[in-house]
């Protein structure tokens, strides 16, 4: 009986101490330095001319997109740099299949006063979720 007693409270103590951490940890993370990923958050899918995302923001260099479907197909995804105006949009790459991908050296995109590209993934594929990036 005392052993179950002591396993018990040391596993709230334990979890007493994890949780502030982690908690601490996440309220005060800050932004990744050079040649480190910046999580820019998952974002859902709506359609707008294509299925998309809302766009967000780059500093150039690698960029990373996790996209999430219900389909099967080999379905093609875009990546696309826009400034505002969802009716004038670049595409920048495209890949095919969901999956995570990292798309290298797309600094040239980095433009305008804010000095920062303005990516989202969008494509046909009318079952696509929602797109986590990384910049």
């Amino acid at each position: 009986m005392k052993t179950i007693s002591r396993r018990i409270v040391s596993g709230v103590a334990v979890l007493a101490v994890a949780l502030p951490l982690s908690s601490a940890q996440a309220a005060h993370a800050a932004a990744a330095g050079p040649g480190e990923w910046d999580d820019l958050g998952s974002h859902d899918v709506f359609y707008r001319s294509m299925y998309r995302t809302d766009a967000v923001k780059s500093a150039g260099g690698d960029f990373k997109a996790c996209i999430t479907t219900t389909t099967t197909e080999n379905e093609a995804y875009h990546l696309r740099e826009g400034d505002g105006d969802p009716q004038h949009t670049q595409r920048v790459a495209t890949v095919y299949g969901a999956g995570c991908w990292i798309f290298r050296d797309i600094g040239s995109y980095v433009d305008g006063d804010n000095n920062r590209a303005e990516f989202f993934i969008g494509t046909t594929d009318g079952s696509m979720l929602r797109v986590h990036y990384w910049d």
